[in-house]
């Protein structure tokens, strides 16, 4: 397919949805957050707070983590790790650079956090006195309400012949009218295995064909759902609350449309707080989505604007190799953004007047997300931004712009309302 035709898809996806013109749950770091004073740390009254909120969304036992961090032996054995995990910004996963635009939900650490636990690990992680834990973290407040629960009809084995395995569920929401969607949330069956999620809307005719394909149920897939016209509604992540639009908007989802659910499966074998081998035994799995519709229809009807660079030639063993494009976007309110690249991303951001909307310096493709800003950011008429990607290839071909696990992608989605 010529890239003119595949920009054309992602316009139509866009369009047909009836639109105008992706650790623990996550808090934003307060601005001063707790300061390490110089003293003594130990893991109950110091540590294990910071641990709870920040880590154990996945850091538990049966967890997507490679370890848990839930008592003192499990995280003491695991200090120098922890230290220097977040002292490099590793962890917790958090992509996005400080900016002049703040985020929402961030897992960013603040500087005393990171201060906090390195201190802790070069003290030699002390205990301390139990009497000072805090009590049990609490799991994410669920959504207010939920209008339908969709999975697949009967358990996926994901394939261990490697450690990943991607793979499309198609789900039918049978809508009998249109409806406005304003959040979602994933509950992942195999919990240990599912790394991230991916939702689509797509047109209902192309997902059937797609999905008759293969006989097992769903097909493979990666970085998108391979379906022309299907539109990006969101991304999850372990750890991450349930997903809500911003306030008064929603996206809107045709009566005939379906959703088309990526599932990347992690197989990598967890053993004694490590990873041990590139892959280990699949366990079956049975991820659903609860789906929340507007009571309404919303004040602000939201698209997803495909920012695409699909112009780019990635030359045989290059290194850091970049390329941009700078186009007009429709005037309005932009509240928020989800970057897009495959496995050779290294660096990708998004611009408006010389000002960065979205900025991540190491790129890592498990890790992606749609990120929410806490205030929006006005797009003037005419406005025009910039969209720069940068990859390395080490393979000794060319690699351009396409949907397979070879190629590569330049793409933001722009989450905006007129």
């Amino acid at each position: 397919m010529r890239t003119r035709d595949r920009l054309l898809l992602l316009m139509l996806g866009t369009v047909w949805l009836g639109l105008p013109g992706c650790s623990s749950t996550p808090t934003d770091p307060p601005e001063e957050g707790p300061r390490y004073d110089g003293g003594p740390v130990s893991w109950h009254r110091d540590v294990l707070p910071i641990v709870q909120e920040r880590c154990q969304g996945c850091h538990t036992q049966n967890g997507v983590a490679p370890f848990a961090l839930e008592t003192y032996g499990e995280a003491s054995r695991m200090h120098a790790v922890l230290a220097d995990s977040v002292r490099t910004r590793r962890m917790p996963p958090w992509m996005p650079a400080e900016g002049p635009h703040r985020f929402r939900d961030s897992r960013r650490l603040t500087q005393g956090e990171v201060d906090i636990l390195s201190a802790w690990s070069e003290q030699g992680a002390p205990e301390g006195d139990p009497q000072d834990a805090p009590a049990p973290r609490e799991p994410a407040p669920p959504l207010a309400w939920t209008d339908l629960t969709i999975g697949p009809e009967e358990p996926y084995l994901p394939k261990d012949t490697a450690s990943d395995d991607y793979h499309c569920f198609l789900l039918d929401p049978h809508l009998t009218q249109r409806r406005d969607l304003i959040g979602f949330e994933v509950m992942p069956g195999a919990k240990q295995q599912v790394h991230h999620v991916l939702l689509f809307a797509a047109p209902r005719q192309a997902a059937l064909d797609r999905d008759a394909r293969e006989a097992e149920p769903g097909w493979t897939c990666f970085g998108d759902s391979g379906i022309g016209g299907a539109s990006l509604l969101g991304a999850w992540a372990p750890g991450s609350p349930p997903t809500r639009y911003p306030e008064g908007t929603g996206v809107r989802v045709a009566a005939d449309a379906v959703f088309v659910m990526q599932v990347h499966y992690n197989i990598s074998q967890r053993q004694a707080g490590t990873v041990t081998a590139m892959h280990g035994e699949a366990t079956p799995d049975l991820t659903r989505m609860a789906l929340q519709f507007a009571r309404e229809p919303v004040s602000k009807l939201a698209s997803l604007y495909p920012l695409v660079d699909a112009e780019f030639s990635i030359p045989p063993g290059a290194t850091g190799y970049t390329h941009h494009t700078e186009q007009y976007v429709p005037a309005g309110t932009l509240w928020g953004v989800l970057p897009h690249m495959h496995t050779k991303g290294r660096r990708i951001q998004v611009e408006q007047s010389g000002e960065h909307l979205v900025e991540i310096p190491a790129w890592d493709f498990h890790w992606q997300q749609m990120y929410f800003y806490k205030q929006p950011v006005r797009v003037p008429l005419f406005g025009q931004m910039k969209l720069t990607c940068a990859w390395d290839n080490p393979t000794s071909r060319t690699v351009t712009w396409g949907e397979g696990t070879d190629d590569e992608m330049c793409l933001a989605y722009l989450y905006m309302t007129e």
